[in-house]
């Protein structure tokens, strides 16, 4: 039996094997959206093209706002000699770990996660591993992790500096 509070599970009791589906499973429900939300993003939608094509309208801006953003964190990655896969829309960028020589056993949990995990506690660097996304060929992801450059530019060029310190 499995045991948990909240709708959304906020923490469960239970065997390994199903606990391990609901962890699963919880990745991707926190990413629903409320009635309430869809509402609202309607609403935003409808602002949006009636300002098609003006200086204010987000969809005027924001290819601007995430060029930057990603040219600022490719450019530190290359400094530090990361090799990275600029994406062509979106917000996030693949940032290949192999040059950083990091070894983990990866007997229970896959190297991207343990990557990400060692990334933030030991240099404050926030990323995604991609694993978590794969229902199969989990292998061709492992030694990539996300970079997010939907952020402020002081978050960016602090995120820089912290890549330009991996290097070996």
């Amino acid at each position: 039996a499995v045991v948990s509070t909240q709708s959304t599970g906020g923490w469960a009791v239970g065997p390994e094997e199903l606990i391990t589906k609901a962890q699963a499973m919880h990745q991707t429900v926190v990413y629903s959206a409320p009635t309430i939300i869809q509402d609202v993003v309607a609403r935003c939608i409808e602002r949006e093209l009636s300002l098609k094509g003006e200086e204010e309208a987000y969809y005027t801006q924001l290819p601007r706002l995430m060029q930057d953003g990603c040219g600022i964190l490719t450019e530190a990655c290359r400094e530090a000699g990361l090799p990275v896969v600029e994406p062509y829309s979106g917000y996030f960028m693949l940032l290949d770990t192999t040059p950083l020589d990091l070894e983990f056993d990866t007997s229970k949990v896959p190297y991207d996660v343990q990557c990400s995990k060692h990334l933030m506690e030991h240099h404050k660097l926030a990323t995604i591993p991609l694993t978590p996304f794969f229902g199969l060929n989990k292998e061709l992801s492992e030694k990539y992790v996300r970079l997010c450059f939907a952020k402020s530019t002081a978050t960016l060029e602090a995120g820089a500096e912290i890549i330009r310190g991996l290097r070996k």
